[in-house]
């Protein structure tokens, strides 16, 4: 008998000595097509393409009168569902801030919105199908003229101000900030890949269930 579970032990060893080598050959096989700089070519533009119709496709879904209002129910449904939280709970998640030169004071009537539209996810964000929770207040027009704080869009920091990352960017192309940060972003890139303000706006709106017309 022991010579037979030496046998058994004999060949279990010959068993994982073979899956070594032969996962060892294919670490060599995958580090000989890396180091091809066609291969790394071809992985590159196959990630393009598959990241440029990823976009395609979820512009379409955005264009979706079903999904705009499955955006909609979904803010109604959290913002009902903190208030029926503890308080304790409530305040888990920080209160959404305006950035830069302070201007005039807002009126209560504006305070009451800024307040609602802070309760948002980055409306950016969730034109791609993303929620991103921690905002702070974009002023579409300024913050002295009548009204001004009423135009306010909630806003992740790489969406209002600061420049994602460059290898995140590659994944997310559409994630750049409306203030330009250096060469990136800027108003008419952060409208032609996520929308204009004021279609944000829009929908910032319904979602916060803020019916006045806008300015």
């Amino acid at each position: 008998m022991p010579a037979i579970n030496g046998l058994t032990e004999e060949k279990k060893a010959r068993q994982l000595q073979k899956q070594r080598d032969a996962q060892q050959r294919q670490r060599e096989k995958q580090r000989t097509r890396q180091a091809d700089p066609a291969y790394r070519q071809a992985m590159q533009e196959k990630a393009l393409a598959s990241g440029k119709r990823q976009q395609e496709k979820q512009r379409a879904r955005q264009q979706s009168p079903e999904y705009r209002a499955q955006l909609v129910e979904k803010a109604q449904a959290k913002r009902q569902q903190a208030v029926s939280k503890p308080p304790a709970a409530a305040r888990t998640r920080k209160p959404a801030r305006s950035l830069g030169t302070k201007g005039r004071s807002p009126t209560s009537e504006e305070r009451g919105i800024m307040a609602a539209l802070g309760t948002l996810p980055c409306i950016a964000c969730l034109q791609h199908g993303i929620r991103t929770e921690q905002v702070s207040l974009h002023h579409i027009d300024g913050r002295v003229k009548p009204g001004a704080h009423k135009l306010v869009l909630p806003l992740c920091e790489w969406h209002h101000q600061l420049a994602a990352p460059a290898r995140v960017r590659d994944c997310y192309p559409w994630l750049v900030p409306v203030h330009a940060a250096g060469t990136v972003g800027g108003k008419r890139t952060f409208e032609a890949l996520n929308g204009t303000q004021y279609e944000l706006l829009a929908l910032a709106y319904q979602m916060a269930r803020i019916d006045i017309p806008l300015i």
